[in-house]
């Protein structure tokens, strides 16, 4: 069956969804649109580099609207996938995620302090907030970590 790979930015008091626990949904949620390659310049054959620019994306927007960068990322069937409001950032929505397609998560490192950027971006656009310094120097000075639905699942 054919998959879409999706990262959806979640509040932390939402993780149980690695566990199973629902989601609610529609869900906003991220991946690599048509809009998304063409505004970011990618040719069909850097779907990495396209896939890592939504990841880096839904993080933004995890920022603004939850104060933290913790995206789920999910392979899910294509069908569960809408437009979104915002396609040149690869916005879509989710009508479900199902916990058999969460494939894994990303969040910074334990005691990064992402307080500043979060405060000035609370509320804003992906495009708003990506122009903030304290939004540009987090994301120059850490990387998300990447972590395996497993590794949660088994606590």
């Amino acid at each position: 069956m054919n998959r879409q790979l999706v990262f959806v930015p979640i509040a932390p008091a939402e993780l149980g969804v690695l566990a199973g626990d629902p989601l609610g949904v529609p869900r906003v949620a991220y991946t690599v649109t048509p809009q998304l390659l063409d505004d970011l310049g990618y040719a069909p054959n850097e779907s990495e580099d396209a896939e890592y620019a939504a990841l880096v994306l839904a993080s933004v927007a995890g920022l603004a609207t939850h104060g933290v960068r913790l995206v789920v990322v999910a392979e899910v069937d294509p069908a569960l996938v809408l437009a979104g409001d915002d396609p040149a950032n690869g916005q879509v929505l989710l009508e479900a995620l199902p916990a058999e397609a969460i494939t894994s998560w990303f969040t910074d490192e334990p005691g990064t302090d992402v307080s500043a950027a979060a405060a000035a971006s609370n509320g804003l656009t992906i495009d708003q907030a990506w122009e903030l310094g304290q939004v540009q120097d987090l994301l120059s000075r850490h990387d998300l970590l990447w972590n395996d639905v497993v590794e949660y699942r088994r606590r």
